[in-house]
């Protein structure tokens, strides 16, 4: 990993966020391939069976909370091998600062998709889909949580080592 003091861009996340969308799409696939289709949503909040939207609000949170963890431990391994790196973000800690890094852009990305979804099951109801379309949302979800988790995760130890506050 090249190692920059720079603020992060988003589109420097999009190899990794591909990669995870495809990976998750795959896994996705194979809960979704048997049917003819696939709810994307249901009216109904405690609907049984597997939707395209419940699968990914899942993903969403454990691979936001995941990568932001990945991403925190990798980012300071490259901070500690730069000479430019500043001390503060070498001897940066998982706990508390990398916790509440990962926690706070788990609940961020979590908590933005499942209003979207909450909205999106309000004006569009019950929608079914075929399998290929519930994947394509799954692993489209999955590249964004990934995306955004490794951002925000830069960012913000970019910022704990300029002394802003971190979360």
């Amino acid at each position: 990993m090249n190692f920059s003091m720079d603020p992060p861009r988003l589109p420097q996340s999009l190899p990794g966020a591909l990669v995870n969308g495809a990976i998750n799409g795959a896994i996705s696939w194979s809960a979704f391939k048997g049917g003819d289709t696939v709810p994307l949503s249901v009216d109904s909040i405690a609907a049984p069976g597997v939707t395209a939207l419940g699968n990914a609000a899942m993903v969403t949170f454990a691979l936001t909370f995941i990568m932001a963890s990945i991403t925190f431990f990798v980012f300071r391994a490259g901070a500690r091998k730069a000479s430019a790196a500043p001390r503060t973000l070498t001897m940066l800690r998982y706990w508390p600062s990398g916790l509440a890094i990962a926690l706070s852009s788990t609940l961020l990305v979590f908590g933005g998709f499942v209003a979207g979804a909450v909205l999106w099951q309000r004006f569009a109801g019950t929608l079914l889909v075929g399998p290929l379309a519930a994947t394509l949302v799954v692993a489209v979800v999955a590249a964004i949580a990934t995306a955004v988790a490794e951002w925000r995760t830069k960012r913000e130890m970019l910022g704990a080592a300029r002394g802003l506050a971190v979360a």
